[in-house]
């Protein structure tokens, strides 16, 4: 009567407790499960605060008088806390690829390969390829999940407090780290922790070079943005305002120009005793400045996450056919 009793308890218990991950998918969650459980804090903490720190800043400047009083008339006691919380965020963010490559990226498969787990697990009736996939599944959790949820709400977070502070958002703390551009940039240093993991098999060298390798790719892409659009050129007399058209566009670049469109350098005929008479001697009679536009941003920040993801694609591709070819 006990065992017909209980028997029917002990099924039911078992299946209320649902589905439970077997195989590669029960190994990789164990094995990783520090660091699953690290990145995934990272990103709650990083979103909660980035949501408080953005409605502390939009309550400080309504209290001041926002907007009804211009953003340019508030006090600067006001925009300092401001201007710094969000430049501290944007510093932090651009810790994130480097972090998460070197310490996630770097040792994923070179662990595996030094302890010795890579050939034990591979040649137990699991096939390469199908523990590597597990692997870069893995790698592609710890570079997306975060990036891409920070990346989005610090724009949503820049984006309401840009009035306040430095607009220029073609610079790296806001352009490399809002939006598709965060989580293109950790997503190519994870992958190329990867990639130099599995060719180091060593988890120290393999984290050093990483390291090198995503301190001088962020140094090298500080160069590209620029090159992502073609900026517009915008011309307004010598002596008049800044066309306030332009107050959320990047300015790259300025001359001194004539009526009919000749460019000459921004400095021309300021060192002249006749300063007057040089100009009209050229026929300068306007500033003209070449910009890129704020509604260009999306498109240039998409078109440089598409180049990243593509060299990232072709490191896994490189890494699927290395290890389905030689042993690991």
């Amino acid at each position: 009567m006990s065992t017909l009793t209980h028997a029917p308890d002990r099924a039911g218990s078992r299946h209320k407790s649902g589905p439970r991950p077997r195989g590669l998918v029960w190994l990789m969650l164990r094995q990783h499960r520090v660091m699953l459980l690290m990145v995934t804090a990272l990103t709650v903490l990083g979103a909660l605060w980035i949501v408080y720190q953005r409605g502390v800043a939009l309550d400080a400047v309504h209290a001041a008088g926002w907007p009804e009083k211009p953003a340019a008339e508030l006090s600067q006691r006001v925009l300092t806390p401001i201007q710094d919380r969000i430049g501290t965020m944007g510093f932090a963010l651009s810790m994130l690829p480097i972090v998460l490559g070197v310490f996630c990226g770097a040792p994923l498969i070179a662990a595996d390969q030094e302890q010795g787990t890579a050939q034990l697990v591979t040649t137990q009736s699991v096939p390469r390829r199908r523990w590597l996939a597990h692997k870069l599944g893995i790698g592609l959790i710890v570079a997306l999940a975060p990036t891409v949820v920070l990346g989005f709400l610090h724009l949503w977070w820049w984006r309401a407090v840009s009035p306040f502070g430095d607009r220029n958002w073609l610079q790296g703390s806001v352009f490399d780290n809002t939006g598709p551009m965060l989580a293109a940039l950790t997503l190519l240093t994870v992958v190329a922790g990867i990639t130099i993991g599995l060719l180091a098999r060593r988890v120290l060298l393999a984290m050093v070079v990483t390291f090198v390798f995503a301190v001088v790719s962020q140094l090298a892409w500080t160069w590209v943005p620029a090159m992502l659009a073609t900026p517009h050129r915008a011309s307004y007399p010598l002596n008049g305002d800044y066309p306030s058209g332009l107050t959320t566009a990047v300015e790259v670049d300025n001359w001194v120009s004539t009526a009919s469109g000749e460019l000459f350098g921004f400095g021309t005929c300021i060192e002249e005793k006749k300063y007057e008479a040089c100009l009209a001697d050229k026929g300068i009679v306007n500033r003209t400045i070449e910009y890129f536009s704020y509604d260009q941003m999306a498109v240039m920040q998409w078109t440089g996450a598409g180049i990243l993801t593509a060299v990232s694609v072709s490191l896994i591709a490189f890494v699927v056919v290395r290890v389905g070819r030689r042993p690991l």
